[in-house]
């Protein structure tokens, strides 16, 4: 108890005390504030990502399953985790523009899509599955290489 008590004295000793312990109050808030906003960000963006592949892979199916000699499809879209930000820059320099402390940005570019896959009855004919190939080239502006049609197993 005593030694509670000296700690107590020695803190009530230091001259301006209140002002250390605002500050330190102050740092703890704002380091607060900044990581709910970071980790929030991050989860609209993730949420964001994933609600546009779902939705591209849903138009996918859409298109696919009317293109003749198709039946069920199924499509599944592989992408890097975030959308990317176009940011405004400062006239003649390579400055980002801030507002208010935020980045100004002019458009979010949805994520990168890394590979395609399909698989749909009538993907054993080689002119369906030709059409197919050409359909999600088409629609996601993707390289050949990146999309594989596979025959759904009946």
């Amino acid at each position: 108890m005593n030694k509670l008590k000296n700690l107590f004295a020695k803190i009530k000793s230091v001259k301006n005390i209140e002002i250390y312990v605002a500050v330190l109050l102050g740092i703890v808030v704002v380091s607060i504030v900044l990581i709910g906003n970071f980790s929030t960000k991050n989860v609209d963006e993730k949420v964001s990502s994933e609600s546009y592949i779902a939705e591209m892979e849903h138009k996918i199916v859409s298109v696919i399953q009317k293109i003749d000699g198709v039946g069920k499809v199924e499509v599944a879209i592989t992408h890097d985790a975030t959308n990317e930000s176009v940011y405004a820059y400062e006239s003649g320099t390579n400055n980002i523009l801030y507002v208010k402390g935020e980045p100004v940005i002019i458009k979010t570019l949805p994520p990168k899509i890394l590979g395609v896959v399909v698989v749909a009855e009538g993907a054993d004919n080689p002119i369906v599955r030709m059409k197919i190939n050409e359909a999600v080239i088409t629609l996601l502006d993707v390289d050949e290489n990146r999309v594989q049609v596979f025959t759904h197993k009946s």
